[in-house]
């Protein structure tokens, strides 16, 4: 009973999170091709640089807490009083960043002529970090329902809010950092309310400094992880604005953009897989082959599933994107993608590996492996930027990208995680053969997009990669 218990919550939680991932991808999808659209190529850049530069800022500024907190929540009888102390945490962390915007704004004059909107990104992203405390709790309380609810309401604001500057007003930068501005404070009043009611009490920020010392003592190992981990995320923006142009930054961003999109099924499963794990080793307990057997097939399922989105959009790419932003992204951007496509499954091993070290208290192995991929790719950045522009900025990630690979491999082994690495060759070379296949029969997207996906699933299930009765069973027996 506990078993099938488990399960049947297992997929309860699946299909929360699922379906408050995908809200947050399709409404953002809908945003973005908006702002991609309509937004010049220029404006566009600047905002996603913005962005970008922002959100490293705040990255680096949290030092880890916030991944050691949803641990704690996970494990912890003290909920309460560990959130009003994250809570304490990000409001302390706002505050310092618009404090640094202002104070690069007084000393560099010639930074805020280029970059008038800066200060008040910051202040958005600043508030979403505050509401960002509230949904990380809610992810360690496994309150997901609540979560789909918090992104429905926050990104249908916004999507209001986008549509409102195209049909009745101007849609400029200006205009869309007030609407997102406004739904940051909508997002942060409602995730409040419902981490009330989750909690049964009322959160406060909570000034504990002994506490407080803890936890920034026990997520310092993490620092240098966050530190290059942001830059392994954002750093080719922030170098290609620096580097290159705004038009440079804009196709990039854009291409990372459904890069991110293409990764729907990790991201769904990553704070589960967290949650999930945090428990599952809470007492330094060793797996049963039962459970290490269930693992490794959920592994399998998720391997087959993140290939199919990249799949379609390798297959449909330059018509498909050149019709929804009028020739902007599309043929331009195809190699691009395409570089950034075969990191896909990459980052679904990477992350699975990475939530097994990161329960089992392996913190120095992930903060050495997110230096060298980190350091590799700013390097490789820098060299790559001048000659190649946004394609050498998908290069310079998909190198750093192999680094991490082969380094969480070696600690995985060294660490006798009992983890199936064949699956991983198979399925990519499915994915291949099913994408060279289907290239090869025609140059008709759509007859082609209909011979890779039936290659795909055929070798997939032939090859007994993921075999149904077994995925019925365990999903929902």
């Amino acid at each position: 009973m506990g078993i099938i218990h488990g399960r049947k919550k297992l997929v309860k939680d699946v299909s929360a999170n699922t379906l408050q991932t995908v809200i947050v991808q399709v409404f953002g999808l809908v945003i973005f091709f908006f702002t991609s659209r309509y937004l010049p190529k220029d404006n566009f850049g600047e905002f996603n640089w913005s962005m970008a530069v922002g959100s490293t800022a705040i990255t680096a500024l949290s030092m880890g807490i916030d991944l050691i907190f949803v641990k704690r929540v996970a494990t912890s009888n003290n909920v309460l009083i560990i959130s009003g102390i994250h809570f304490f945490h990000t409001i302390l962390v706002g505050l310092l960043v618009c404090f640094l915007t202002l104070f690069i704004n007084v000393i560099i004059p010639s930074f805020k002529a280029n970059h008038a909107l800066f200060l008040y990104i910051f202040i958005c992203l600043a508030i979403n970090n505050i509401a960002n405390s509230f949904k990380l709790c809610l992810t360690g309380l496994e309150a997901y329902k609540y979560l789909a609810i918090l992104a429905f309401f926050s990104n249908a604001l916004k999507l209001i809010g986008v549509l409102f500057l195209y049909f009745f007003a101007h849609f400029s930068l200006p205009e869309l950092v007030l609407v997102y501005i406004i739904a940051a404070i909508c997002e942060l009043i409602l995730g409040y309310y419902l981490l009330n009611i989750s909690l049964a009490s009322v959160l406060k920020p909570i000034v504990q400094i002994n506490t407080y010392k803890q936890l920034i003592s026990e997520s310092l190992p993490q620092l240098g992880v966050v530190l290059f981990d942001s830059a392994l995320a954002r750093i080719d923006w922030i170098l290609l604005g620096l580097l290159s142009t705004p038009l440079a930054t804009a196709e990039y961003s854009f291409t990372y953009r459904v890069f991110e999109l293409s990764k729907l099924p990790i991201l769904v499963l990553a704070p589960i897989l967290l949650t999930r794990f945090s428990k599952l080793f809470a007492n330094n307990s060793e797996l049963s082959l039962n459970q290490t057997q269930d693992i490794n097939q959920y592994f399998r399922i998720e391997l087959f599933l993140v290939m199919i989105i990249p799949i379609t959009f390798i297959c449909l790419w330059s018509p498909l994107i050149d019709y929804f932003t009028n020739g902007k992204y599309g043929l331009v951007n195809e190699t691009t993608y395409l570089i950034l496509a075969i990191c896909v499954p990459i980052h679904a091993i990477i992350n699975f590996l990475w939530t097994l070290a990161f329960v089992n208290g392996f913190l120095k192995r992930i903060m050495w492996i997110t230096i060298i991929a980190s350091l590799v790719n700013i390097v490789a950045n820098f060299v790559l930027i001048s000659m190649l522009a946004a394609k050498g900025a998908a290069v310079a990630f998909l190198l750093s990208t192999l680094v991490q690979l082969i380094l969480y491999v070696f600690y995985a082994k060294k660490a006798n995680f009992k983890v199936n690495f064949s699956n991983c060759l198979l399925v990519f070379t499915n994915a291949l053969v099913a994408v060279f296949l289907g290239k090869l029969a025609t140059q008709n997207v759509i007859i082609c997009f209909m011979i890779t996906m039936s290659a795909y699933l055929l070798m997939t299930f032939f090859t007994k990669q993921v075999e149904l009765k077994k995925m019925r069973l365990l999903l929902f027996s």
